[in-house]
């Protein structure tokens, strides 16, 4: 990019950048106006129908939206109540908690329930690392090397003979 060498020049491009911003910025605005125009041009259409409506249709859809809120709570504590008890069941078999979000749990049937629990132990175990996951030899500080070697006995020998070299 070439960069001004008059004041007119640099004038027209901060002129430029100015607008280009203030374009984005009014693209905006009207965005979000029109969004709210629309809500409440909505919202004033609901308000006009329930004017033309009769006491009783609007009962009717106040039971009606009623029955819909109910229905999605009822769907919602049926899903809580099976994730803790699926939470519950997978704690009893000693099993990690974050297998109650298993597709094979969720999707099963409720009979089908303790198979699947029994399958995802298998699967889990088999996943797990068998044997000791550390040395199972015990260091012993007194332990002395077996001097059954000749490479050994030589070392002790060496050793001795420094020993009695040195005086000590």
């Amino acid at each position: 990019m070439e960069l001004p060498k008059t004041d007119a020049e640099l004038q027209a491009l901060l002129d430029a950048k100015a607008q280009e911003v203030t374009d984005n910025l009014t693209a905006q605005h009207n965005g979000a106006m029109a969004n709210m125009r629309k809500k409440y041009e909505s919202d004033l259409a609901k308000v006009k129908e329930q004017a033309n409506m009769s006491a009783e249709q609007i009962a009717e859809q106040r039971i009606k939206e009623q029955q819909e809120h109910d229905a999605q709570e009822l769907a919602e504590l049926r899903q809580f109540k099976k994730t803790s008890e699926l939470s519950e069941r997978l704690k009893k078999e000693g099993l990690p908690d974050f297998f109650k979000n298993d597709s094979r749990l969720l999707n099963a049937n409720d009979g089908d329930v303790d198979k699947v629990i029994k399958d995802i132990k298998k699967d889990f175990e088999a996943s797990q690392p068998k044997g000791a996951t550390h040395s199972t030899i015990i260091q012993n500080a007194n332990a002395q090397p077996s001097s059954s070697d000749a490479k050994t006995q030589v070392f002790e020998q060496v050793g001795n003979a420094l020993k009695d070299a040195l005086g000590k």
